[in-house]
């Protein structure tokens, strides 16, 4: 194995892709899990109304930490910096929401 081949994921745009879609696949999973009965639009208008949405999407970017760490125990540190510039992005999001 070549050691271009064997570092082809470790790059930034790995990591921030990464780390952008994770935290959707899992509010896309605890609305399938918890609350499928509904329709998507319906559940979104719901947890917006009741001020629930960014504590919702703040606790899916959780699992970052372990793309993170996984990046990071493969020594993969440019696609480990993609999810940190993606979890930063995050968090700007739901603090620039927080203050509208």
């Amino acid at each position: 194995m070549t050691l271009r081949s064997q570092h082809r994921f470790d790059q930034i745009l790995t990591g921030f892709f990464m780390g952008i879609i994770l935290p959707l696949i899992i509010f896309l999973i605890t609305y399938l899990v918890k609350y499928s009965e509904l329709e998507f639009m319906v559940y979104l208008q719901n947890i917006w109304q009741m001020k629930i949405l960014l504590k919702i999407l703040s606790l899916c970017v959780f699992p970052n930490l372990g793309i993170f760490l996984l990046f990071l125990r493969i020594k993969y540190e440019r696609a480990a910096r993609g999810v940190v510039m993606a979890t930063f992005i995050y968090a700007f999001l739901v603090l620039i929401a927080k203050l509208i």
